[in-house]
Parts: structure tokens; C-alpha cells; sequence
């Protein structure tokens, strides 16, 4: 806080009526975020309420009129405190912006201050205090009335209306666009991360305490950055990442939390990075106390780093998308979606800047898109209009599966036993034959048969055994079951199995993670319910699984 902010705020004439005498010199402020993009940001909102006179300030103060907003984004009272306090003397200071106009009003102190939040008032109040600010009854901030909320949510409608416009959102784009609406933080609550312990995956708590922790880290990184080109497949994938983990484990052993963070405060963006993805709130700290502040600070400064290449901007925009959702699953917050859309939108951007056309966006981008935003954007139309390339990514991306998808069919209707487990009730079905293991025996290549595990190639060697010679049939039974096309809408390496229920309808699960083993137990435990599952997607710990009813 500037001193001579301080020291010019005092220094205001303060008089219980207004300057001109007609209205009682009472202000009432609160704190919103407003979504337009694209240089989104919060603001509060100052209004005498018998005048109905209206001022905003853009969050934090001296932000360029061009520039996003969003490395400001309070998560409690004591966050926001500093910069609301600093604005509210900024706005007395300078007139309420009316210095441009002739003749203006003279500046002036407030008689006093409200707000809705008793949260912000009482951190407001105790900031302004600390910095000094007189008289001290000044520095106590009251609360609001119901009435006073109304006539500032009123008033607010009407100057956002004339924000929009001026935006170039008129009509239909115009409606469509909500107003926003003060937040407050005195009843929102973060909910604690719920991580798995060692003890609870199973196995030696040491070697899982040991990997458990680099492997949440290496996720992260790897859903968040943009894709390889030539690693767009499940296999290519799962080949770099045990590489990969040997560096890492390297890697945190020669660099510690105390020499990553002294390099990200010396200007490495990439060092900023690391240092935000090590206290991620779901990354389990990696050597260092989790703290979603500090994340959230550090990887805004790896986007904001003018050193930070592409590459290292689009992480970290992805691994902020995870950051906003994982807030809170009771009080998802708009300001939280919104939030999270602007960074999966620059993500996109900078994707489709770094890798050559048709080259998906990172899974985060994509996970967020399917599972977040098209969910939300059928109750709030307005995500249609701000968040135009994470739309285009995502809607690539699907046009690029359904086209895999009819070549992977054609495929499979020229050859179906590639694609399927030849054991008698397995069920297993492949969208790449390159997830089954053909025979290795002397039958002919194009009627070998195709397993998913050893266990169902032992099984049906009882069967499989007469015909494992040159110049014989096929062995493969079609048990009724088979379904050449088959409901799977994954891209490449995914597989998946029917589950019947009682009343004869079938529902496919399937996986790009789990092993043939896992989805036969899952099948099982469903079976076994008598509960018909409906369509829906899941992940437990960076493993996927979609269930589609047929």
C-alpha cells in the first residue's frame, strides 16, 4: 500500500452528508468477478444508495484497461482485504472517477462504509487499521441491509448492461450473458482434497508412499501439457512415462523444494512451474506443504514470466483448470468455472499455436471441456461466447474420434476376431488390435485368435488346440455375443466388455487404463447388484472409465 495513498486519503474532507447536501455521505461496496472475455477480472462495486450513484474499480488497481485481471482471484475476506482496501481509497482519492469531467466534485472521505459480507467487512476493516487510516471509525466496516443489496444489484444490472454493449455484446449475445452478482466469503468453504494413503492402495505403505507421490506429480504435468504429436496413442504414452518417472525420481533429489522455489523467485519460468505443480492441491506436496495459494501464485507467475515459452505457458494454464474445479464439489462458484474456461481456452490457444493442425489439446483441456463445460454451458449460454477455442479444440477432437472411430469399424467388420478375446463368456473387445495378444503357435495368421490376458488364452486351449496348425479352420466360437462395430467412442487404446442386466439390456463399460482384469471385476460387482448403470464417465486416481448403454 503507497504511503501517499494513505496520506491523500486522510487528508479528504469528511462530513456526514455528501457534498452535495441532498444525500447522506453513506457508501455500500462488494466484490465481483466479471467474466468478459478477454481480459476478465474482479471489481468492486461502490454505490451511495439513495443517489444511486454507481462506481467500479478494477481489481488489482493500475491493471491495464487491456490486460487480464485474473492473477487477483481472493479465495477468502483476509485475501481480498488489501486490494478492496487500497481501491476504496484509490476511488475517494480520485473523485469517483469523475476528474474528467468539467467542473468536478470536489474529492471527499466517506462517513461510512457497508458491505454485505461480514467476512470482507471485518478483514477490510482490520487492513484499513493496519495502514493506517483515519479517523478510526472509519475503519469499521458495517453490514449492509437487505434493502441496500437490492438497490446495488439494481443498479449494477444497469451499468453492466452498458459494459456489454460497449464490450460489442448486443441482442441475443447481450441477454445471454448473466449479470454478476457479489460473492461472498463468509460462507464458502474449501473442501479438504481427499488423496489416498499408501495403507489404502494396498501393498508396502514405503515403496507406495515413495511412488504414489511422483506419480500424482508426473500426472499432472502430463495431463496439462500439450500432447506430443507422434504420442497420441494410450501405448506411446505409458512407454515415455516409465522413463520419464526415473528422471523425475532423479530430479527431486537434486532439486528441492528450497532450490526450485529460490529459481522461480529469480524469474525461471519454468522453475515457477515446477513450484506451482509441487503444491498443487492434489499433487500431495512433493517434498513441500501443500498450499493452494502458493500454487495458484507460482504457476500464474510461470504464464506471467516474460521468459516462459509456449510449451510452459500452456501447462500451467492446464494445470490451473484443475485448480478452480478441485475449489469445491459442494459450492461450485461461477466465478470458479468461469475462471477455469479463460485458462482451458488459452491452453487451447497455445496448443494450436505450438503443434501442427489436428493435434488434440492437452487432457485436461479435453477432460474439462467434456465432463465441466458441457454440462454447465446448457444453463449458461454465455460460455458459448467467450470461450471460442476450447469450443474448436474440443469439437476437433471429437470430429478426429468419430473418424477413427468409422475406420476402426471397418476394421473390425473385416476382421472381428482381432479385436475380440476368443475365450468362450470373456467379452473383451479392443478398439486397436494392438491391445490383444494374438496366439504365437503355427496357425495360419489371418485366423489366429486374439486374447486379452494369458488367463483367457489358457482357458481356451482346450478349444484352440485342434486348429493350432497350418491350413486348419479358425478355432473362434461366436457365442451370440459378438458386435463387430461395438459402442466404444475412446480414440485409440481403450478397451471394454458388455454388462448384462436382468432385464436383458446391455451397458458397455470400457477403459483406457484399467487392464481386462479390472473391468471383469467391475462387471461383476455390477452383475451382481441387479443396478441397471446409466451412461456416465468417472475418474479415480488418472484412471478413466465410461459406461454406455446400448
Amino acid at each position: 500500500m503507497s504511503f501517499n495513498l494513505v496520506k491523500s486519503f486522510n487528508a479528504l474532507p469528511r462530513k456526514a452528508r455528501a457534498p452535495s447536501g441532498r444525500v447522506p455521505n453513506e457508501w455500500h461496496f462488494d466484490l465481483r468477478y466479471i467474466q468478459l472475455e478477454p481480459t476478465p477480472s474482479h471489481i468492486i462495486a461502490l454505490i451511495q444508495p439513495q443517489s444511486q450513484f454507481i462506481h467500479i474499480e478494477r481489481l488489482p488497481i493500475g491493471l491495464p484497461s487491456n490486460q487480464s485481471g485474473i492473477e487477483y482471484f481472493p479465495e477468502s475476506g483476509k485475501e481480498a482485504a488489501p486490494e478492496v482496501a487500497k481501491a476504496l481509497l484509490h476511488a475517494f482519492v480520485n473523485k469517483l472517477g469523475q476528474s474528467a469531467i468539467p467542473n468536478p466534485p470536489p474529492a471527499f472521505s466517506p462517513w461510512k462504509l457497508t458491505t454485505e459480507d461480514k467476512d470482507l467487512a471485518s478483514a477490510v476493516s482490520d487492513e484499513l487499521k493496519r495502514i493506517g487510516v483515519r479517523p478510526l471509525e472509519l475503519c469499521t466496516i458495517g453490514l449492509s441491509k437487505p434493502q441496500t443489496n437490492s438497490i446495488m444489484q439494481e443498479a449494477f444490472t444497469s451499468l453492466f448492461a452498458s459494459v456489454k454493449t460497449a464490450a460489442g455484446y448486443t441482442g441475443i449475445a447481450s441477454a445471454a450473458i448473466k449479470t454478476p452478482e457479489p460473492f461472498i466469503f463468509w460462507n464458502f468453504k474449501l473442501d479438504p482434497p481427499e488423496d489416498l494413503s499408501p495403507a489404502e492402495l494396498g501393498g508396502d505403505p514405503d515403496v507406495l508412499e515413495e511412488l504414489h507421490l511422483p506419480l500424482k506429480y508426473l500426472q499432472t504435468f502430463t495431463n496439462s501439457r500439450p500432447p506430443n504429436p507422434n504420442e497420441l496413442d494410450t501405448k506411446s504414452v505409458m512407454a515415455r512415462l516409465g522413463p520419464e518417472m526415473h528422471v523425475l525420481m532423479k530430479m527431486l533429489e537434486e532439486r528441492p523444494e528450497g532450490v526450485v522455489k529460490a529459481n522461480a523467485d529469480a524469474g525461471d519460468a519454468d522453475a515457477a512451474l515446477d513450484y506451482g505443480v509441487r503444491r498443487v492441491q492434489l499433487s500431495l506436496g512433493l517434498g513441500c506443504t501443500r498450499d493452494r495459494t502458493k500454487s495458484r501464485v507460482y504457476l500464474i507467475k510461470a504464464i506471467l514470466s516474460p521468459t516462459a515459452s509456449d510449451k510452459t505457458k500452456a501447462t500451467a494454464h492446464g494445470a490451473l483448470i484443475n485448480w478452480y474445479i478441485s475449489s469445491s464439489q459442494s459450492d461450485f462458484r461461477s466465478r470458479y468455472l468461469l475462471a477455469a474456461c479463460h485458462h482451458a481456452n488459452l491452453a487451447a490457444r497455445l496448443c494450436r499455436k505450438i503443434n501442427p493442425p489436428n493435434t488434440p489439446a492437452s487432457p485436461a483441456v479435453l477432460w474439462f471441456m467434456k465432463n465441466i463445460f458441457e454440462r454447465l454451458a446448457k444453463d449458461a449460454p454465455e460460455l458459448y461466447l467467450f470461450y471460442k477455442d476450447a469450443q474448436d479444440v474440443y469439437e476437433a477432437r471429437n470430429r478426429q474420434v468419430k473418424g477413427e472411430r468409422e475406420k476402426m469399424q471397418l476394421k473390425r467388420l473385416k476382421n472381428p476376431r482381432r479385436y475380440r478375446c476368443a475365450a468362450v463368456g470373456c467379452g473383451v473387445e479392443a478398439d486397436s488390435g494392438k491391445m490383444l495378444s494374438r496366439c504365437s503357435g503355427k496357425c495360419d495368421f489371418d485366423k489366429k485368435p486374439s486374447y486379452c490376458s494369458k488367463e483367457c488364452q489358457k482357458a481356451d486351449w482346450k478349444n484352440h488346440r485342434p486348429f493350432c496348425c497350418p491350413g486348419a479352420e479358425c478355432s473362434v466360437i461366436d457365442d451370440g455375443t459378438w458386435d463387430a462395430a461395438g459402442p466404444l467412442e475412446s480414440s485409440r487404446g481403450a478397451i471394454q466388455l458388455p454388462i448384462t442386466h436382468a432385464g436383458g439390456s446391455r451397458t458397455f463399460v470400457s477403459s483406457s487404463t484399467m487392464d481386462a482384469k479390472t473391468l471383469k471385476e467391475v462387471r461383476d460387482i455390477v452383475e451382481g447388484s441387479g443396478v441397471e448403470i446409466p451412461e456416465s464417465n468417472g475418474f479415480l486416481e488418472g484412471t478413466t472409465m465410461e459406461f454406455v448403454r446400448i
